[in-house]
């Protein structure tokens, strides 16, 4: 790691996602083990996860509180705010939204079928988001080298999160963040004026084909409706 670096993985599920499991203590555990400096659990439309973990920072370890909010184009990373945002609604007015609330917008991965917002929508929200996901541990490599170039096309800074939905993956990814300022404000300054990349690895195979079969059979299960 660069002297002068942070490292925080900026997308993380936990028992508060419907398809996650783990606590945010254990979360917080398993990240730092690997010597991570913080983490922002981001649970599917509740910030529930993410205001459970606070009671877990410390001096040398952040916590962001986050969510991922479903909007009718796919999925929306914000950071920074302490309560839930409205699901449902279009990709450009849950980023109004979300920016009234104080929050700070991060697009995750973009290329995902049924969850990304694709680069369309992408382009449309430009000018109000300062950060996309360029590395997910959940996407393969291939995706995000794609991801990333199209970050460094557009101007737009890059975030890392492993996405994971247990907490031994936790930390897999991460943000590198380019302060030795550990205060939430600091941090959501760095990702918003676009001055953070993402880097990891990717999950083991076995995993993601785990989950791709846990997605499907969740989304029988909910009525062919999609998080």
């Amino acid at each position: 790691m660069t002297p002068g670096l942070l490292r925080v993985d900026l997308h993380i599920h936990s028992c508060y996602s419907e398809d996650g499991n783990g606590t945010p203590k254990e979360i917080v555990k398993s990240v730092r083990k690997k010597g991570l400096n913080g983490i922002a659990i981001t649970d599917h439309n509740t910030v529930k996860g993410s205001l459970k973990a606070l009671r877990f920072r410390s001096d040398d370890f952040v916590v962001i509180p986050g969510e991922e909010v479903s909007t009718l184009n796919g999925h929306l990373l914000v950071y920074g705010i302490k309560d839930d945002l409205p699901k449902g609604k279009s990709i450009e007015e849950t980023v109004e939204i979300a920016i009234d609330e104080g929050g700070v917008p991060v697009v995750p991965h973009v290329y995902r079928l049924f969850s990304g917002i694709k680069k369309r929508n992408l382009l449309k929200i430009r000018k109000h988001v300062g950060a996309m996901e360029v590395f997910n541990s959940c996407s393969w490599k291939r995706v995000n080298k794609r991801m990333s170039k199209l970050a460094k096309r557009f101007g737009f800074g890059g975030t890392g999160g492993s996405d994971a939905h247990s907490p031994e993956y936790a930390g897999y990814a991460y943000t590198l963040i380019n302060t030795t300022d550990l205060s939430l404000d600091s941090i959501l300054t760095e990702i918003e004026k676009g001055r953070t990349w993402g880097v990891g690895q990717c999950l083991p195979l076995k995993v993601k084909k785990d989950r791709a079969v846990l997605a499907v059979k969740q989304f029988f299960q909910r009525g062919f409706k999609k998080i």
